[in-house]
């Protein structure tokens, strides 16, 4: 029985050196740092995958998904002391003292106020100096909020003294120098804790994020049950799905190709020619057609599964380098929906995997994954070769899909401005700047979190409900992508491997079409058709262009040129 695996070459051979050998965590440490930097890809790491153990994680193509949840896990962790310790001053000091807090809210209206200001000066100076027009509205729009805050600002200031007068009315008068003491020393001790509580957060964030430089060793701060679980089903072999997307994990859909033939047996042009029917059955068609169909067709589904599998892994590395696709893995995959599933593990037999090549009507659709790891695991194209034999005809279909760079922001660990001095220096000024939004975003995040952490509790029942939608909804990795690639080169490597794989597995399709005696006619022209339109491709992750065709001229020879 075959073996359903990531296939090795036959005979490895030296590997090329290359010129720029890259990082293979790099994508992994990218999505690391976005656990702090980036707080809804954060939550949404830790809602869809984490808190979710009855979903089957999507696979981690080009990362590991463990160490990127278990720093999410720090991250949040981090902003819930951050947030404990803010509301918990808030609450104190509005039963102790409510003038030294609304004293407090009020610097921190007229800071956030300030910092709005300077930010809408420094765009219409800008803007201005560059010579480029500002919309009026917008702007009449943003000066109207910014009045508003100043506004909320002369309140608060307002609600602080009439609050300390009161308390004033019921001091005597020699006990006015203390109140006053009093009540600027308990301003500033709730300021500094509300700042602290900001800038503290934001420190130790950037020491975290400085133990994630190139070359540093990744770390997994966190270690569970959950985690461990995460670990075993995301390099299974099975992508179970919810909903419309088959290829969860797998980025969006760059373009898709299919066709059927029927498989009949060919006729040599000698015997057409003096039977006289050459301008007749030329293309196949008629009853001559018919009379060519197998009694009993000369293979199955599996054996031409094998034949253009054990063909692409020609192409693994440890090969000279004109021989080989340079991170290019070939493996068996399975895509189930969510509601189909009989066990809460993305793995499939090969005994299961056999009857779901030869039943391809079954809820389970095989392909043969053709994945490149390309730039250091930055980008990540895909291209699923389905092939499947029904009613004596073959049917092949190639869907490619392609995983971007992560998110520009989250590659700053990567560049000199994300460590040093400078570094450090700007951890300082966000932390205090953020000082404002962080009291009244606190509560919220508080009240989100303890929310999901206790709904995110696994019940224990490991028993199958049919019906239930076990599927992945969204991977990490995509969660945390740009929506386009970065350079142009990457956009042209996404159609140069969807071309490359595309034509190796074209041709050996039709090699061992042609060595069974089975008439190619028919499949050299619909080649030669999906080879022209999809010439060009320009994949990203919003759209997909066709630039020009490519000739299919040697679709008209052998095979394998």
């Amino acid at each position: 029985m075959s073996q359903f695996t990531t296939h090795a070459p036959t005979h490895p051979g030296p590997r090329p050196e290359e010129p720029y050998p890259v990082d293979p965590l790099t994508a992994t440490r990218h999505l690391c740092a976005g656990a702090y930097l980036d707080e809804t890809f954060r939550n949404e790491c830790l809602r869809e995958v984490y808190y979710e153990p009855k979903r089957i994680v999507a696979p981690s193509f080009g990362f590991d998904a463990v160490p990127v949840l278990a720093h999410c896990v720090k991250a949040r962790n981090g902003a819930l002391i951050r947030d404990a310790v803010i509301v918990g001053t808030v609450l104190v000091t509005l039963c102790a003292a409510p003038a030294s807090l609304f004293l407090v809210l009020t610097a921190m209206a007229a800071l956030h106020s300030t910092i709005v200001t300077y930010r809408l000066a420094k765009e219409c100076f800008q803007r201005l100096r560059a010579n480029e027009p500002m919309a009026l509205g917008p702007l009449i729009i943003r000066l109207f909020f910014l009045l508003i805050g100043y506004c909320v600002v002369f309140l608060l200031f307002w609600l602080a003294v009439a609050l300390a007068g009161t308390a004033a009315t019921t001091t005597s008068a020699s006990s006015i120098e203390g109140f006053i003491a009093a009540l600027g020393a308990g301003a500033f001790l709730v300021g500094v804790l509300i700042f602290g509580g900001s800038l503290g957060f934001h420190l130790w964030r950037q020491s975290v994020l400085d133990r994630m430089m190139p070359g540093v060793a990744l770390t997994q701060p966190v270690h569970n049950q959950r985690l461990e679980e995460v670990a075993r089903q995301q390099r299974g072999n099975t992508t179970v799905y919810s909903g419309f997307r088959s290829y969860v994990g797998s980025g969006d859909v760059a373009g898709s190709s299919g066709f059927a033939i029927r498989l009949v047996r060919a006729v040599n042009p000698a015997a057409r020619q003096l039977d006289g029917v050459i301008g007749r059955h030329a293309d196949g068609s008629g009853d001559s057609e018919q009379r060519r169909e197998f009694e009993q067709l000369p293979f199955a589904a599996q054996q031409l599964v094998d034949h253009v599998r054990e063909r692409l892994s020609t192409l693994l590395p440890q090969r000279a380098a004109e021989e080989q696709i340079a991170g290019l893995t070939v493996e068996d995959r399975v895509c189930l929906a969510g509601t189909e599933v009989s066990q809460l593990l993305p793995y499939t037999p090969p005994d299961v995997m056999a009857a779901v090549i030869r039943h391809p009507t079954s809820p389970a659709r095989h392909y043969l994954a053709c994945q490149v790891f390309a730039w250091g695991g930055q980008l990540i194209p895909t291209v699923y070769v389905h092939v499947a034999v029904q009613g004596r005809s073959l049917y092949l279909e190639m869907t490619t899909t392609v995983l971007p760079p992560c998110d520009e922001r989250f590659r700053i660990v990567d560049s000199v401005d994300g460590h040093g001095a400078a570094a450090w220096w700007r951890a300082v000024k966000t932390g205090v700047a953020d000082a404002p939004r962080a009291i009244w975003r606190a509560p919220v995040h508080l009240a989100s979190t303890l929310i999901n952490m206790v709904a995110g509790q696994s019940s224990g029942q490991a028993a199958v409900t049919r019906g239930f939608d076990y599927g992945a909804r969204v991977g990490i990795r995509e969660l945390g992508s740009d929506t386009d690639v970065r350079y142009l080169a990457q956009s042209q490597d996404i159609a140069k491997y969807h071309k490359l794989i595309e034509r190796r597995v074209f041709a050996s399709v039709l090699d061992y079409l042609d060595s069974h005696d089975i008439d190619t006619s028919e499949f050299r022209s619909r080649a030669a058709s999906v080879l022209n339109i999809s010439g060009g491709v320009f994949a990203s992750a919003d759209s997909v262009t066709f630039a020009g065709p490519v000739a299919g001229r040697d679709m008209n020879g052998a095979g394998e040129q």
